[in-house]
């Protein structure tokens, strides 16, 4: 019992000495735990997801017509495209890359605009034999893509609250 409780100890020591998180524990800095959200398309998938990912992590989204004192995360525009990376022998594409490009910024009020930019790649074989079932697939690609964007933005809050830190001022006493 006793070796099978410092083996424990030992990993949960070089597990959080080499930096290791759960992947949904995102610490959201505390400036940020109360905020407001707009887009220019609230009802999409990319808001939606977004949205989930910020009440994931015990974040409260104001409405837009309340205090104006809290920090406001704007997503500015949104685009996926698709680059041919092969063909098949007949000329037809075979496979592409999907890039998803998210533009974004943060308002703190009374402070500054922080932009923020956000590139998720997937690549996807494309069977014409197969449309339906391509297309369907395709779909849950670009549901993963929106996800791992809002998982992307929400951690770049944190470097946002870095760069807000003023810097360290040395006593000479």
């Amino acid at each position: 019992m006793k070796k099978l409780l410092s083996l424990c100890l030992f990993f949960s020591v070089v597990l959080s000495g080499c930096g290791f998180h759960l992947q949904n524990n995102t610490e959201i800095p505390k400036q940020f735990q109360t905020m407001t959200f707009y887009s220019h398309d609230p009802y999409g998938q990319l808001s939606r997801e977004i949205k989930n990912v910020l009440r994931e992590n015990n974040v409260k989204l104001l409405n837009s017509d309340e205090k104006r004192d809290f920090p406001s995360l704007q997503i500015l525009n949104h685009s996926i495209t698709k680059d041919t990376i092969s063909i098949y022998p007949d000329g037809k594409s075979a496979e592409y890359q999907l890039i998803l490009i998210v533009n974004a910024q943060v308002i703190i009020a009374g402070d500054d605009i922080y932009p923020l930019t956000v590139k998720v790649f997937r690549t996807f074989f494309d069977n014409p034999a197969s449309a339906l079932a391509k297309s369907t697939e395709q779909n849950l690609i670009e549901q993963e893509m929106y996800n791992q964007a809002a998982k992307q933005l929400i951690g770049k809050l944190k470097s946002i609250s870095v760069l807000d830190k003023k810097p360290i001022s040395y006593d000479k006493n």
